[in-house]
């Protein structure tokens, strides 16, 4: 893993800014921030059994992040560029999306939304993850067409499907 190429990506850093969002915004905005007239909305804690509910999204998450990252084994980095001499994974979690891993990450951080704060809360945070993880998806795949000619068949057989 280039740790040092990841750290000059804009998607990773955006990515950190997202978990940092989340981490931040799900405890404490229904808690301690004013929001007016959408106070109703986002600043309440919902019953605890609603938010039991975000422990199987985390649960189920943080599962797919793992079945993903196993699957990629060596090639696996936190940058959108695929590193040098990788080799092109399609088995595994692979078989099933190209892009597992942005998959359980959606989950995960609506889950811990959801355990955190509320559901429309939730459901905002998980939207804003979904739409940035599939952009992080297309710019990835612009890589890995450029680098692994076999690539777009495989786009054709497997879905994007980052949730």
């Amino acid at each position: 893993m280039d740790l040092a190429k990841a750290a000059r990506d804009p998607w990773v850093w955006g990515q950190f800014a997202l978990f940092l969002l989340v981490a931040l915004a799900a405890p404490l905005l229904p808690r301690y921030v004013n929001l007016g007239s959408a106070d109703f909305l986002l600043n309440r804690v919902d019953p605890l059994w609603l938010r039991w509910l975000g422990a199987p999204l985390i649960a189920a998450g943080a599962m797919v992040i793992a079945w993903g990252a196993r699957s990629l084994g060596r090639n696996l980095t936190p940058g959108i560029e695929p590193l040098p001499g990788a080799a092109l994974v399609t088995s595994g979690a692979y078989g099933h999306t190209r892009h597992p891993i942005y998959a359980g990450l959606v989950l995960l951080l609506t889950g811990y939304a959801l355990a955190w704060s509320n559901w429309t809360l939730a459901l905002i945070l998980g939207l804003i993850a979904l739409q940035y993880f599939d952009g992080k998806a297309r710019a990835e795949e612009r890589w890995l067409i450029g680098r692994f000619p076999e690539y777009e068949a495989y786009m054709r057989h497997v879905r994007r499907r980052v949730l």
